[in-house]
């Protein structure tokens, strides 16, 4: 599987934009947020948007203290840090004391970066774990493999509870059906996308029976989506 396919890419620069990084990313299917500022912008964006790694360009030694102290909070307990700087012991030293889970010279080639990102991302707390918790509107448990919605349980396979519990982690974002026929398959293409629409239509059925089959909402000419009750929708809004 493509680990990078889902996962929540935060891209730190206190210097040069990422730009062209986070593009190469999204490209892979990540969702990726490039941010360009202060070590103290880092943090609010981490509560509000919940990463699973975090990639620091231009690594300075004078960084370790601040992500030293970042990755003391509990928020930050999954969070896989990659850092990226000069080639020399110095850099890389400080960068894994101060708690790096790897450090890559800024000089690397692009296959040996994405082969490094793939391996953390793989190691990491990857997005099948994260819990989404709404009450009494929703309430998703991967650890349980339970689901509530408007306060009732549903039972769904497998397929279809990766399926809502994505949704359930990006609201109001529009899917294709090629995405989702590779979030359904785990990324191993057993799903063909002319079949995603049946697997729409089954999801929908037991989220009818929760009183929450509008959640669902097929977006003619683009895909899918899930649009939660709007009181609670930006709570939960991750990407």
């Amino acid at each position: 599987m493509n680990t990078l396919v889902g996962s929540r890419i935060l891209i730190f620069s206190a210097g040069k934009p990422a730009d062209k990084m986070a593009l190469r990313l999204q490209r892979s299917g990540a969702f990726v947020k490039a941010l360009n500022g202060q070590e103290r912008d880092v943090l609010p964006l981490i509560k509000r948007w919940h990463p699973v790694l975090l990639i620091i360009t231009d690594w300075t030694v004078d960084m370790a203290p601040w992500l030293n102290e970042l990755l003391s909070l509990p928020v930050c307990t999954h969070l896989s840090v990659l850092a990226l700087g000069a080639d020399d012991e110095a850099h890389a030293m400080s960068a894994l004391d101060a708690g790096a889970s790897a450090y890559l010279a800024d000089t690397v080639t692009e296959s040996v970066l994405r082969a490094q990102i793939g391996t953390l991302l793989k190691n990491g707390h990857h997005w099948e774990n994260t819990e989404v918790r709404q009450d009494p509107y929703i309430w998703i448990n991967p650890e349980s493999s339970r689901i509530r919605l408007n306060g009732s349980e549903i039972r769904l396979s497998r397929r279809l509870f990766r399926f809502l519990h994505y949704l359930a982690l990006h609201p109001d974002r529009t899917f294709t059906a090629s995405e989702i026929a590779n979030v359904l398959s785990d990324g191993q293409k057993f799903i063909q996308e002319n079949s995603v629409a049946a697997q729409v239509h089954r999801l929908r059925k037991y989220m009818e029976a929760a009183g929450a089959g509008e959640w669902l909402e097929t977006v003619h000419g683009f895909g899918y989506r899930l649009t939660l009750p709007q009181k609670i929708s930006f709570d939960v809004k991750l990407s």
